[in-house]
């Protein structure tokens, strides 16, 4: 390792020492990365845009940290909520924001080129918003062709040779209807899922008691968003997160709809952070399951050359 990197490596460890989110740590760090090997040509631009950007801190934190770097403060964020852009253009006045929907292609295709783009948990809101009233719940091939579209969207707007930064929910790989039978710790986490089950908006989760009052038996499609979500539940954020799915694509999914859109994985990682915090709410009876991995973090590159 360089110099250069453990300098690096000691500013994102003192810098991010208070940032709890997985997903805006790791995507904080691979943009990182890529934009420092982008400007060893001195001559490189490299912007920034961020879809879904919330009040900023992932796209924030990146210019703040290479403010040397040729065009960076070109960066744009956009986002649909007026109070996070306000936010976002009080604290890095330095950066364009946009108030709007990164769904509507027509603003999309207004936005322009970028060396880099963010997609930073917010394709898993694009799915979760195709909701039928007619099924009630998810219209899963509908929601991941709007996925996708998106995805075709946001490749539009990189230049020949810049990269997708992408960090989400993956869905589990095997057979997601398959049942499993799990046992909570105790009468509080029992209470949590019965209030998941009742409350979670993207999907009828559907389970089967046993003679135990702390065991259930469930499909693994449902114990991944109940496990997922377990953190939320009993806080203020459940009112929002209950309307959500972390997951829509499998990682044999996210490398199909790349390769269709032909991009070229630089970098796929599937993560969790929190493996403790399940276990210590509920066991999984049936053998050989083990707890799921919560999210993936994609670096891809789009063809062409930067410079």
């Amino acid at each position: 390792m360089s110099d250069s990197e453990d300098v690096w490596d000691l500013y994102w460890e003192v810098c991010l020492r208070e940032l709890e989110d997985l997903g805006k740590r790791e995507a904080i760090l691979a943009t990182s990365r890529l934009i420092r090997n982008l400007a060893e040509s001195p001559k490189q631009p490299v912007r920034l845009l961020e879809l879904g950007c919330g009040e900023g801190q992932i796209i924030g934190t990146l210019v703040e940290a290479h403010a040397q770097v040729r065009l960076i403060n070109a960066s744009c964020g956009v986002d649909y909520s007026p109070p996070a852009i306000e936010k976002c253009r009080r604290y890095y006045p330095e950066i364009s924001f946009i108030e709007g929907d990164f769904t509507d292609q027509g603003l999309m295709a207004g936005l322009g080129h970028f060396e880099i783009v963010l997609l930073v948990n917010a394709l898993h809101e694009v799915f979760s918003a195709g909701y039928s009233t007619e099924l009630g719940e998810v219209d899963v091939p509908e929601s991941k062709r709007r996925v996708e579209q998106m995805l075709s969207n946001a490749v539009k707007c990189l230049m020949p040779g810049g990269y997708l930064v992408l960090f989400d929910g993956v869905e589990n790989p095997g057979e997601i209807q398959e049942k499993l039978c799990i046992r909570f710790r105790n009468w509080q986490a029992r209470s949590r899922f019965d209030s998941f089950a009742r409350e979670y908006h993207p999907f009828r989760i559907s389970y089967q008691e046993s003679s135990d009052p702390f065991e259930v038996e469930l499909s693994v499609r449902d114990f991944t968003r109940y496990i997922t979500k377990s953190i939320f539940l009993g806080k203020e954020l459940w009112q929002t997160e209950r309307y959500e799915s972390y997951q829509y694509f499998n990682e044999a999914e996210f490398r199909e709809a790349f390769t269709r859109l032909e991009l070229a994985i630089c970098e796929l990682r599937p993560l969790t952070v929190n493996y403790e915090k399940w276990y210590s709410e509920v066991e999984i009876v049936t053998p050989g399951v083990d707890f799921p991995v919560e999210h993936i973090l994609i670096v891809a590159r789009k063809p062409g050359g930067l410079g």
